[in-house]
């Protein structure tokens, strides 16, 4: 399992943008800030409206701005609005039915949900604002 570098940027431009709360910056100064390319922000970006995590405001003056307080929004948050239900193992997928017939007395299940859940809480106690210094 690997986590999706457009989950890493979404962080990153979650994170500009606290730091630059008092300002309104644009698409163009954000990608180039955190050294990607315009289409991938918008891209990004696109997914993190969708999710209410970020606003766009449109016109001459316009820019982008956190939807919530950064301390409000959860680096699990952001990975579900990228990258959608966290699911380590295929057993642990909804509607997904054990191979072997024994899920509710799968050792290896049980397993694999106490690593899904404990990578869940982790992600749900950091915020954005965490990791701005």
């Amino acid at each position: 399992m690997q986590i999706q570098i457009s989950t890493d940027y979404a962080i990153r431009i979650l994170q500009y943008l606290h730091r630059n709360k008092e300002d309104l910056p644009t698409a163009m100064t954000i990608s180039q800030s955190i050294g990607i390319t315009y289409p991938f922000f918008i891209k990004i970006a696109n997914q993190l409206k969708q999710k209410g995590l970020l606003t766009a405001v449109q016109g001459r003056n316009g820019g982008y701005r956190l939807a919530r307080p950064a301390n409000q929004i959860s680096v699990y948050d952001v990975f579900l609005s990228i990258e959608g239900a966290l699911s380590i193992n295929r057993c642990l997928q909804d509607g997904h039915t054990c191979s072997r017939g024994e899920s509710a007395g799968c050792t290896v299940q049980h397993f694999f949900r106490s690593v899904q859940d404990s990578l869940v809480a982790e992600m749900s106690s950091k915020s954005i604002a965490d990791f701005v210094h």
